[in-house]
């Protein structure tokens, strides 16, 4: 049942359907939430860790409710710890929050990418199209 639903979801997180925060067709929204398997022998591939240890702009917000902005609020100031995600972090469910599509720099392709709370100052970058096609996401 897990591999139909991470499909399921793979086909609609390949679609831009997803990107649009006004579009109540989506299987999964900001604040859902999603689980991360067990860590596989290699570790995670295609999610990564970001703690950030220093904030330059204390007053900069984000929209809670539709995760908008959140990767600028997040990503674009101050320092980070980051790496692959640590082994400890999987079979948990985590909060979205967060979704963003980026273009591959070489291929011109999107890149969907889903971020998830991992804690105070502390999220998990999930690259969504290898995240899902290999099953290192899922819903419950």
């Amino acid at each position: 049942m897990k591999t139909f639903l991470t499909f399921f979801i793979f086909s609609i997180f390949c679609s831009n359907s997803y990107a649009n925060t006004n579009d109540s067709s989506r299987l999964v929204n900001v604040g859902d939430s999603v689980k991360i398997k067990i860590c596989p022998q290699n570790g995670y591939q295609h999610i990564q860790y970001f703690r950030k240890t220093r904030f330059t702009n204390i007053n900069a917000t984000y929209n809670k409710v539709t995760g908008d902005d959140f990767y600028e609020f997040f990503f674009l100031e101050g320092d980070f710890d980051a790496k692959a995600l640590p082994c400890n972090f999987g079979d948990k469910k985590y909060k979205i929050l967060s979704f963003k599509t980026f273009v591959d720099k070489i291929t011109g392709a999107d890149r969907p990418v889903m971020f998830l709370d991992l804690g105070p100052n502390t999220v998990a970058w999930v690259e969504l199209n290898g995240a899902v096609a290999n099953l290192e996401i899922y819903l419950e």
